[in-house]
């Protein structure tokens, strides 16, 4: 019988010592990896949606707004003045809703101006601006 201080007990606690000691090693090595992993995945998406953030501001600087010819109805009209060393002089602007539902300012002449009523559609074609007020039908008997 041997008793508790066995040189073969030694040898075996001493082998028991350094299997965990690798096994600790082995998942501190594993955290580590996963670790680094998730950081480089977590930058390449945030790298990929920086670069698409960039590719869609200079997609739309780029596509200039056609307001040369535009069909909506107006949502909004308001005036104010221009100063300048020759003095004031007004200007006239009416916000446009289109279809599509986007908006966007277009300067008038006073003559429009005075005409445009919020509501009333608004049509230009080469330049002509054309007012259709549909609160007032036409009688077509």
């Amino acid at each position: 019988m041997r008793g508790p201080e066995h040189p073969a007990d030694h040898g075996a606690r001493i082998a028991e010592i350094f299997m965990q000691r690798a096994q600790l090693l082995r998942n501190a090595n594993r955290r580590w990896l996963v670790a680094k992993l998730s950081t480089v995945v977590l930058s390449i998406l945030i790298v990929a949606m920086l670069a698409t953030l960039v590719a869609l501001v200079w997609q739309k600087s780029t596509q200039p707004v056609n307001t040369k010819d535009y069909e909506g109805r107006i949502i909004d009209r308001w005036a104010d003045f221009a100063e300048s060393e020759q003095g004031s002089r007004p200007r006239f602007h009416v916000l446009v809703e289109s279809q599509d539902g986007k908006r966007f300012p277009v300067a008038v002449d006073a003559n429009v101006y005075e005409s445009a009523k919020v509501g009333v559609q608004i049509k230009s074609r080469a330049g002509q601006i054309v007012l259709i007020d549909s609160s007032h039908p036409t009688d077509n008997r």
